[in-house]
């Protein structure tokens, strides 16, 4: 009895501590456009390099945003690789084929999945996420 009594604690432990290892989600504000910029390899300075409108692609972005794990955000040592709408800071990692994150005026950060990563990088610049050179 007592032994099974462990077991069963044990496992309630491992539950929460897996679940709060996972972040949270936050409150997305929704845009009807969003203006993605490059930068362009000089300090702090970046170039509009497309502006999305279609409203099925802006939901895609969205919902990639609305169903990451957020936590709160570590270094900021370099400068994102991309920016959406001067809120969004985008960085791409390579070779894991990932992105990571970062909401400004929330302070929170996350690493997308390598799925959402190659979603989110195609719809921001109409090529695959392998073809990304530094």
């Amino acid at each position: 009895m007592v032994k099974t009594l462990y077991i069963i604690i044990l496992l309630l432990v491992s539950i929460v501590g897996c679940s709060n290892q996972e972040g949270e989600q936050v409150n997305i504000e929704f845009e009807n456009k969003l203006i993605v910029e490059k930068h362009t390899g000089t300090e702090c300075q970046y170039v509009q390099i497309k502006e999305i409108t279609e409203r099925e692609t802006v939901d895609i972005v969205y919902k990639i945003f609305k169903n990451a794990r957020w936590e709160g955000a570590s270094d900021k040592s370099t400068y994102p690789d991309f920016r959406i709408n001067d809120n969004y800071a985008i960085w791409i990692l390579l070779p894991d084929n990932r992105i990571k994150m970062r909401i400004e005026s929330l302070d929170k950060n996350t690493f997308l999945s390598e799925k959402d990563s190659k979603t989110l990088y195609k719809i921001m610049t109409d090529e695959k996420l392998v073809d990304y050179i530094h």
